[in-house]
């Protein structure tokens, strides 16, 4: 009995001391009720858990199978980047009007060393020759270079017609400005000249846009985008013969600019045609190539070797030039001298990459007429026979300025599918009644 006395005992106490720490700790828990003494607020903690890391687990236990989590996969190995040959991006861009083409200057500087050039296009043409054709409805693209594309049976002899990737794009663009200038395609009359004056802006916006493209820069400043002539050493020339290209074919399909009934504009605008042609021919190509030449000089075969990689369709654009700009030259009195310029250097083309001299008393075999005619007329050109006695120096910004100083250059004034409606029909056919008073 006197043990279960001593352990009620200790209970009790154990009790008390229980109760006692309880008290206490309620009474350091009690509000604060001096009102001298501001109340600390409590401070909350914010509790983060990067859930990416802690995974997820079940507060309370049971019957069912915990989660399996999947292991997370390495990612696998990055493959080695493809060696990309060099190339040209010049397309795409557009204009200024579209946003153009600023073209970039990434193709093959000719003002590098020769050596440099020629490495560059080699690397390019050896990836290019394992490679077979990637056929489409649009031709298929160049075995050496991939900015030109090869259409089968489409040349004067039903030999293949290459054309550069920039020149087609434009051309088309081009082609869709002259049909908008077109009364025709609207049923519509204006002017006996209309067509001939909206042919001929469009010659003046693919003008601008060679300028732009070729020998300008933009710079952002106060007043909006401002533009300045590059220095030399940033003129891309081969991008710019892309761009002779595409005026060349513009100007097969808008041969009509001789119609309208200002003959000193037409001569005017012939002259700046003349200008692109040579600026760009004389930044391209060695001085040897504007004299006749005799003697083959080892570096001119080298640096035209490496023209004609870059160029694949050089000496099929001259001819085209040639030929289009005899029509246009010889049309009323002699209003530009740059086909004589071009028929020095095709000569000097051929005689060089083909060992062929061309003899103006006898036609070559597989030469077409035309182009015979243009060549023969070409070398009987006189600075003496310009209409305005004035021999040119075919400096295209000073063309350029005294054509603007006269003559309004480019706009969309006769860009018809931008008029209103009701503009339009003023002058549709429907609304042209023939006159009353009829001689019969």
């Amino acid at each position: 009995m006197p043990k279960r006395t001593l352990s009620v005992r200790n209970k009790k106490i154990d009790d008390e001391q229980l109760s006692t720490s309880v008290h206490t700790r309620s009474s350091t828990k009690r509000a604060n009720t001096d009102e001298t003494v501001p109340a600390k607020k409590a401070k909350i903690e914010k509790k983060t858990i990067d859930k990416e890391n802690v995974p997820k687990a079940q507060a309370h236990p049971s019957n069912s199978k915990p989660n399996q989590f999947k292991p997370v996969r390495s990612p696998a190995p990055a493959r080695p980047a493809p060696v990309i040959e060099p190339v040209v991006n010049d397309d795409l861009d557009t204009s200024a009007n579209d946003g153009d083409d600023d073209d970039d200057d990434d193709d093959f500087n000719l003002n590098d060393s020769d050596d440099d050039d020629v490495e560059e296009v080699q690397v390019g043409s050896l990836q290019n020759q394992s490679a077979a054709f990637s056929t489409n409805n649009d031709g298929q693209d160049h075995p050496t270079n991939k900015q030109y594309v090869v259409y089968e049976n489409m040349g004067p002899n039903k030999e293949q017609f290459i054309v550069s990737k920039t020149a087609r794009y434009w051309n088309k663009k081009y082609r869709r400005a002259v049909d908008n200038s077109n009364p025709d395609f609207f049923g519509m009359y204006i002017h006996n000249d209309f067509s001939a004056y909206g042919e001929l802006e469009v010659v003046e916006n693919c003008i601008f846009d060679l300028i732009k493209s070729v020998f300008l820069t933009q710079q952002r400043g106060l007043g909006g985008m401002k533009f300045s002539e590059k220095p030399a050493s940033r003129v891309n020339y081969v991008l710019g013969f892309r761009r002779l290209e595409v005026l060349t074919l513009l100007l097969v399909y808008t041969d009509g600019i001789s119609g309208i009934d200002d003959g000193e504009r037409f001569s005017a605008i012939m002259r700046i045609i003349g200008a692109c042609y040579v600026t760009i021919l004389r930044g391209l190509l060695p001085q040897a190539m504007f004299e006749k030449n005799q003697n083959i000089d080892r570096n001119v075969v080298k640096r035209l070797a490496t023209i004609s990689k870059q160029i694949p369709n050089f000496k099929q654009v001259l001819e085209q030039a040639l030929t289009i700009g005899h029509m246009l030259v010889t049309i009323g009195d002699l209003c530009s001298t740059y086909t004589k310029v071009l028929q020095t250097v095709y000569c000097n083309w051929v005689y060089i990459m083909e060992n062929l001299t061309i003899d103006f008393n006898t036609k070559p075999t597989h030469m077409q007429n035309n182009l015979w005619t243009a060549l023969r007329h070409a070398n009987s050109i006189d600075q003496s026979q310009l209409v305005d006695g004035e021999p040119e120096t075919f400096e295209l910004f000073k063309e350029l300025n005294v054509y603007q100083s006269e003559y309004s250059f480019g706009g969309y004034e006769h860009d018809i599918s931008k008029w209103p409606r009701s503009q339009r029909a003023i002058y549709s056919l429907t609304n042209i009644h023939p006159s009353i008073d009829s001689w019969f």
